[in-house]
């Protein structure tokens, strides 16, 4: 796949604190798509006025701009281009323009194979990100970061950011859709890295994970189809044609290969990048076919060969460029010819497997780093602080009988002790969630939770709040039993907590074709909670508190939904639905 058509460099160019960035990049934006050299030429004027007004924003911008008008055409002066946008970005400590460099630049240690100092940097930025609530910004450091997991093997990682980058979009202008296409694409990509890494040990989870890797890829090349952008279109084809020939479908690549090629002819300039990606794509299907004009396969392979920069001359482009020419020299009888492009593909894959592993241990090392920093800071403010008023409270306290305002004190410190306890478990959870892998999964009847946690959260009778529990028995899911104890606690306690006295609350656990349904209801909630419209579980901006992450990241681990759906007047009603295995999905 070119990866480089999903990456984001080339769309920095929306939002910004600053009103005179804003209307730059915005002026710019069609001419970056379609017009990349006056894009460029636009940039280096812009720049020679700044640095005569001695505008250092203006320079900032203008060298962001410069660097993707040089990725978009593949030269290589991109890279210095937008360091020096990143150091002078970093010395003017503007914090929207500093994460717009930071992210330019994690796109070249991309390209350079540094993929650990790529996740080093969209981690620190991510905070920043935040805490600016600019969900443009996230998304972007979001994308790329996947990105950069995907690169490294984590592909189950990857799944899980490109799934939080379609939750921040909003809107359906062209610019976002184009984004949601990449981003499904990139998905594709992650689907079919998964089926590539379990295919000997679980030949039908490779199975599995090819079917879902062809429905995205399908729906990303179909999108792309809609918009006017050649360089998506040729992307989205290179993974669908990746993808279909890992299933064996070369015929239906092939139907693909020609419909883009003959609704997209006016968007794929010869020799254009998106051309070469294309056109590799074609002959990457034909070498297989028996029939094929082997000569006309191979001008065409000489061609993109011949293309200036270094978009097919180095990384994952280059080596299936060379294996293409290889198996085409070898068909044509010219065999020295195709042992010397074979061994060039084949030390590519040596030195990929090196860099991997290295870069793999790297972000490990760097991940363990940063979470014990995480660590540590979070017991001293997230836990020392609820427990240091707890203590304020119940010093407060006096040695008497107690009379009522000790006794709301006592109260007072019982729920700062609660909170703090709970948002340990939260925590925990997350981070369990983000280091478990699908592998670790094991098969579970997942009644026995939901049983487990009902019977341990059930009001005493007499309880204002009334508990009902129906459940289904036998139905079997793969799933970590800690984190989902942890998040199912979480998502009974959420509803019982906001239910008014005098209500019920249904927790109900079913089979739905293929799904096993969890379901808790409240027909009786208060106005804070329905004015809530318990949101966090479909939209990303509001997911900001750690239980509402928590219950999202380990649906994602399980391959899950949750979400909330039509309830009763006046209630709520929040639904989980897993995937069955087994007899339980027959």
């Amino acid at each position: 796949m070119s990866h480089d058509a999903n990456l984001t460099v080339a769309n920095e160019v929306t939002g910004d604190s600053d009103a005179s960035t804003e209307a730059f990049f915005q002026r710019n934006q069609m001419l970056l798509a379609t017009r990349a050299a006056d894009a460029l030429e636009v940039g280096r004027e812009a720049e020679a006025r700044a640095r005569v007004a001695m505008d250092q924003l203006g320079v900032v911008r203008s060298l962001l701009l410069q660097g993707m008008a040089q990725d978009a055409l593949g030269h290589a002066e991109r890279d210095a281009t937008l360091a020096e946008a990143l150091r002078q970005a970093e010395s003017l400590g503007e914090p929207v323009t500093l994460i717009r460099a930071v992210n330019s630049q994690i796109v070249v240690d991309i390209h350079r194979g540094r993929y650990a100092d790529a996740l080093w940097r969209g981690q620190s930025m991510l905070g920043m990100a935040h805490a600016l609530r600019r969900n443009d910004l996230l998304l972007r450091l979001t994308m790329n970061l996947g990105t950069a997991l995907g690169l490294i093997g984590e592909h189950e990682l990857a799944i899980s950011m490109f799934n939080e980058c379609l939750a921040l979009l909003s809107g359906d202008d062209a610019g976002v859709r184009q984004q949601r296409i990449r981003i499904v694409n990139n998905m594709a990509w992650a689907w079919l890295g998964v089926a590539r890494s379990v295919a000997e040990e679980r030949p039908d989870g490779a199975v599995a994970a090819l079917s879902q890797a062809k429905q995205l890829a399908l729906q990303a090349c179909e999108g792309a189809l809609g918009e006017a952008n050649g360089a998506l279109r040729a992307g989205s084809l290179d993974t669908l044609v990746s993808v279909l020939l890992e299933r064996g479908e070369e015929a239906e690549a092939l139907t693909w290969v020609e419909n883009v090629e003959k609704l997209s002819q006016a968007m794929l300039q010869p020799h254009s990048i998106a051309w070469g990606t294309s056109t590799l794509a074609r002959c990457r299907v034909e070498v297989g076919h028996a029939d094929v004009d082997l000569l006309a396969v191979e001008r065409r392979l000489r061609e993109i060969e011949a293309m200036p920069g270094s978009r097919f001359r180095t990384g994952e482009l280059h080596a299936s460029l060379c294996l293409c020419l290889s198996e085409v020299l070898s068909r044509v009888g010219r065999h020295q010819e195709a042992l010397g492009y074979h061994r060039k593909w084949m030390q590519f894959e040596a030195r990929t497997q090196s860099l991997l592993a290295r870069e793999h241990a790297m972000a490990v090392h760097r991940t363990m780093e940063s979470l014990w920093g995480e660590t540590e800071e979070f017991i001293t403010h997230d836990l020392r602080n609820p427990l240091g008023a707890a203590l304020v409270q119940i010093d407060s306290i006096s040695p008497r009988v107690l009379n009522d305002l000790d006794q709301a004190a006592l109260d007072g410190a019982r729920k700062f002790v609660r909170r703090a306890f709970e948002t340990a478990d939260h925590y925990l959870a997350i981070v369990r969630a983000r280091n478990l892998r699908r592998a670790s999964l094991t098969p579970m009847d997942l009644a026995e939770l939901v049983d487990d946690v009902g019977e341990r959260l059930a009001p005493p009778a007499g309880a204002a709040v009334r508990l009902e529990r129906d459940i289904e028995w036998g139905l079997e899911i793969r799933g970590d039993r800690i984190s989902l104890l942890m998040a199912l606690d979480q998502l009974l306690r959420m509803v019982l907590d906001a239910t008014q006295a005098g209500a019920t609350v249904n927790w109900t656990l079913r089979a739905e074709e293929a799904y096993a349904v969890l379901a808790v209801e409240s027909r009786a909630v208060g106005a804070a909670a329905q004015g809530a419209g318990w949101s966090w579980a479909t939209r990303g901006a509001e997911r900001r508190d750690m239980a509402s992450a928590m219950l999202t990241r380990v649906a994602q681990l399980h391959d899950s939904h949750v979400e909330p759906v039509a309830g009763p007047p006046g209630g709520i009603r929040i639904e989980w639905r897993f995937p069955l295995i087994g007899e339980a999905a027959d």
